[in-house]
């Protein structure tokens, strides 16, 4: 019969494990042979429940008045759980919780299939009960009630109990011994399969690695070949005769237009910035000219993206159809040259060019090292996280072609262990790696695989970090197209400066401290452990001497600085304060007390990297390699040196020098009040152009938002690019028909009095005449924390959620709330204003609260604002503008989607400056009215039932 389990979930009031209550419990008792008994009661919390949990679940107020406390319940429900292992969905995350908080026992295994598919099926978007059941063809008729979900979470675990079966014996069996070792409530599962396999037959998952044949680097031969701009448009227009490839294409002139733009640029070797508005079809234009101009030369293309968002819809959608489109297009010509003249006349190189191929490339540190994998399994105790991301890791690589650990998803605990496991830093070749000579090694495939690709997508950070090292990832490349382009000068920001605080100071001693146990522990396995290898276990034990004694110098500097800090900023504001440290600043008469502090800590600094590099020397020892554990601490020590220098010279760079092209500043973190010193670059357009453009042959830079009032010039300016080419492209899509802008004629300016209690009025107005279906977008954490609490309120008692980004989720579950439950007002901040699309009725009303120009106070700002005689018309107006169409993109993504944009910040209307906001909304209809009037406005709108009324500005 096997062992019997009881699947459990629980309906509550909501998400809070120490607030809400429960509502429901089911269970289910079964084995491997099927349903043995089931349980479920409804449960009186004592307390109303919400409107949207009575919608969501369908239990009414009235339902639970006369049912039994959990209290009552108890006693039935521990005894029907008896001392079989638990099973659900998020079961450990949330019921568990639930259950101890009632005093519930229950069995210490328990089985969370969430858990569990996470590490029998990595790589999935969705790990929620819904899309597993999918995956798996469970068919959920009732949803968000107990028992069905219970039943739901039945049948899912024993398809992943199928699943893990098929694992290879090898694999089971060690997967079983590191986690038999561990806490985790789960840690018995694996046990109670690999016995069962023994019985059965063998599994079919295997972690054996196939070797690959690596491709055929491309190279460009000889003088660049020119594409005509007839073929390709005519591959564009070819979209429109396969709908199985493109099912939505229309002709675009917009896109067409860009099209013939960009091979321009890649055919005369030049400069080009695209704005592209929303619906334009831009990756096609860009990708199918790179692609056609890459595959005629044996070239490669580089497109850079700052969004995943973009970058899986490249991926997964753009690049594939592309590839098949231009199939296509060469088994109807028969040659990629439509007419055949140009390339006749240039002198062909082939008749029948390559296909096109594609690829991704992350950094370093994203690859899994399989030397260095290879050193953790061979460790004889390993710690809860480190047995955990082994067992997930050995079950993966059955699976994985690219080693990539977004196929995983780390817990905190887990990113610790991968960073001593990924190939960052790692020193591969085919002397020292057996994987390099069989042609197995992740990164050096990620790397052949590009050198082979026609087209290789990159984020901005690994783009503009692959430059400021050197250029150690990326094969060579003079052809580069960058979406999203309005982010590069902040990524450049970024990749230029440095940031460091006193936790993260503290952490690289604490790591530095432990090497002399990994070192002992590896030791024992040498037989000269004794002899000769003494002195490494003495080099490793002095490292973590000095760096013991270096924690106080780290407490004293961060606290000279914090005292500094407190000094010379205004009172309040405590989490979220900044200081820059300008000149002004360090000839105060309590500057001095820092330079002592830092001093004494850059003493401190400079004896640990000493002893790593001692310990680095001790390492490279003949017979040190043999240490069990050798690849780990090798690994390790090299970050550490690497990380330990970068944080000494970065501090050193900005408490020392008064670098007037530099910016320097401290802050608290808001997360723990933590303090930070930072360090970044005044400007960034002569770095890129010295580690970026430089040597490239054809740079496009492209975006839905690169112009402000009209004008490229702004950001031209920003990037060093005065001498691009320029091409504006407006949206085809019908605004005046699809959308509706409304201002306020009545609501108080931001920082007037009583603002916010009118804002959040205005709010629970208005997203109550759009049933939910809105987006709200601040532009701080502080005024959305206040907004949540007073809309939450307001609309209490009614079936519309309120979820606020970092409060009720992180942005992709709000999204995700949002598409499923369409009654819902979504508050976010800086991730929500792009990057996030949601198409059709889910998304129907925006509200913008306050026009998104920088805070006064922040570093960057302040300094680069002192650069221009105008500074406000300058840099802070084309600023905001940019980001305020970045938001307003948010609302129509389709051509058939309909919706209201509503600015709650009069001054739009009533200062000067308003207009040019005004003036980069696309063609829709605009409309001045009171707050009260809005909310009709709206519902109007979204009803199509009557016509509008109000005074128009267009």
């Amino acid at each position: 019969m096997g062992t019997t389990y009881v699947a459990l979930d629980l309906e509550t009031t909501g998400l809070d494990l120490e607030n809400d209550e429960i509502i429901e419990v089911g269970a289910v008792r079964f084995n491997a042979d099927g349903v043995i008994d089931s349980f479920q009661t409804l449960t009186n919390p004592g307390r109303l429940i919400s409107p949207p949990v009575v919608e969501l679940t369908g239990i009414t107020d009235e339902a639970v008045r006369s049912a039994p406390a959990i209290w009552s319940v108890a006693p039935a429900l521990e005894e029907f759980l008896g001392d079989s292992p638990v099973v659900g969905q998020n079961v450990l995350g949330f019921d568990i919780q639930f259950l101890r908080r009632a005093g519930i026992r229950h069995s210490e295994s328990v089985y969370d299939t969430h858990l569990l598919a996470e590490m029998l099926l990595p790589g999935l978007a969705d790990y929620g009960l819904a899309a597993l059941c999918e995956r798996f063809g469970i068919a959920q008729e009732v949803r968000h009630r107990a028992v069905a979900d219970a039943e739901a979470a039945r049948m899912l675990f024993l398809a992943l109990r199928e699943r893990c079966a098929a694992l290879a014996p090898e694999v089971l069996g060690q997967v079983d011994q590191w986690l038999a070792l561990t806490t985790w409530p789960s840690r018995r599962f694996f046990r109670e399969i690999s016995e069962v396999a023994v019985v059965r037959a063998s599994g079919t998952l295997g972690s054996h690695r196939q070797p690959t044949h690596p491709p055929e680097p491309i190279s460009p031969k000889g003088k660049p070949l020119a594409v005509t701009e007839e073929f390709v448009l005519s591959a564009l227009r070819s979209a429109a005769d396969h709908p199985e490839v493109f099912p939505a294409f229309d002709r675009r002139p917009e896109q067409e237009t860009m099209t013939a733009a960009v091979i321009g640029a890649l055919n005369a070797e030049g400069r080009l910035m695209v704005e592209a508005g929303t619906g334009t079809g831009k990756s096609l234009a860009y990708l199918i000219p790179a692609a056609c101009h890459a595959v005629a030369n044996g070239d490669r293309v580089v497109v850079s993206t700052a969004t995943i968002n973009l970058q899986e819809q490249l991926l997964k959608k753009d690049i594939p159809g592309v590839q098949r489109l231009l199939d296509c297009q060469e088994q109807g010509t028969g040659t990629w040259n439509q007419d055949g003249r140009r390339h006749e006349e240039q002198g062909a190189r082939r008749q029948k060019p390559d296909k096109v191929r594609a690829c991704q490339l992350k950094g370093r540190r994203n690859y899994l090292c399989l030397k260095r994998f290879d050193a953790l399994r061979s460790v004889g105790v390993m710690s809860d996280e480190e047995a955990m991301l082994a067992a997930r890791i050995v079950i993966w690589l059955s699976q994985t072609e690219t080693g990539d650990r977004a196929e995983l998803r780390l817990s905190q605990g887990e990113e610790a262990v991968w960073r001593r496991l990924s190939a960052d830093g790692a020193d591969c070749t085919s002397s020292n790696s057996p994987y390099v000579v069989e042609g197995s090694c992740f990164l050096q495939k990620a790397r052949r695989k590009a050198e082979a690709s026609h087209i290789v997508v990159v984020n901005h950070s690994l783009l503009l970090s692959d430059t400021a090292s050197g250029g150690r990832v990326l094969p060579a490349y003079t052809r580069l197209v960058v979406d999203e382009a309005h982010h590069l000068e902040d990524e450049a920001t970024r990749q230029f400066g440095f940031s460091s605080g006193e936790r993260a100071v503290s952490e690289l001693l604490e790591r530095c401290e432990s090497l002399p146990g990994q070192t002992q522990a590896g030791l024992r396995t040498l037989e000269s452990a004794l002899g000769p290898h003494s002195k490494l276990t003495g080099v490793a034990t002095e490292l973590s001497r000095r760096s013991g004694v270096s924690r106080q110098p780290v407490r004293d500097c961060f606290g000279a600085l914090a005292a500094f800090m407190q000094q010379h900023t205004i009172e309040g504001f405590e989490r979220e304060q900044r200081l820059l440290i300008n000149r002004a600043m360090r000839v105060q008469p309590d500057w001095p007390e820092i330079e002592i502090a830092w001093e004494n800590l850059r003493l401190a600094l400079n004896q640990v990297t000493a002893g790593l590099k001692q310990l680095e020397q001790s390492l490279s020892a003949p017979g040190a390699a043999e240490m069990l554990n050798y690849e780990l601490i090798r690994a390790e020590a090299d970050s550490l040196l690497q990380e330990m220098q970068v944080t000494a010279l970065g501090l050193a760079d900005a408490l020392e020098k008064d670098d007037p092209q530099r910016i320097v500043w401290l802050e608290r973190e808001r997360s723990d009040g933590g303090l930070v010193l930072t360090s970044v670059p005044l400007a960034v357009a002569a770095l890129l152009e010295e580690h970026l453009y430089e040597g490239l042959s054809t740079l496009v830079l492209t975006g839905a938002t690169l112009q402000a009032e009209g004008s490229f010039s702004y950001l031209q300016e920003r990037l060093g690019l005065a001498d691009a080419d320029t091409l504006a492209l407006g949206s085809p899509f019908d605004y005046r028909r699809a959308a509706l802008a409304l201002v306020p004629r009545d609501l108080p300016e931001p920082e007037w009095p009583g603002y916010m209690e009118s804002l959040a009025q205005a709010v629970a107005d208005l997203v109550r005449a759009s049933q939910g279906r809105a987006l709200v977008l601040f532009t701080s954490h502080s005024s959305l924390g206040v907004t949540h609490q007073l809309v939450g309120e307001m609309l209490r008692g009614e079936a519309i959620q309120v979820l606020g980004q970092g409060i009720d989720g992180s942005a992709r579950q709000l999204v995700r709330a949002l598409q499923s439950h369409p009654k819902t007002v979504l508050l976010g901040t800086a991730s929500f204003w792009e990057g996030v699309d949601i198409p059709g009725d889910a998304l129907s009303l925006l509200i913008i609260p306050r026009l998104p120009f920088s805070v006064p106070s922040d570093p960057v700002f302040a300094a680069r604002s002192a650069l221009y005689d105008q500074p406000f018309e300058q840099y802070a107006l084309p600023q905001a503008v940019l980001r305020f169409k970045q938001g307003c993109g948010r609302l129509i993504r389709t051509k058939t989607d309909r919706g209201v944009l509503v600015i709650l910040d009069r001054r739009i209307a009533s200062r000067k400056y308003g207009a040019a906001f005004l003036g980069s909304l696309p063609d829709c209809r605009v409309l001045e009215a009171s707050v009260r009037e809005m909310a009709g406005l709206v519902e109007q709108w979204l009803d199509q039932r009557r016509q509008l009324s109000a005074v128009s500005y267009q």
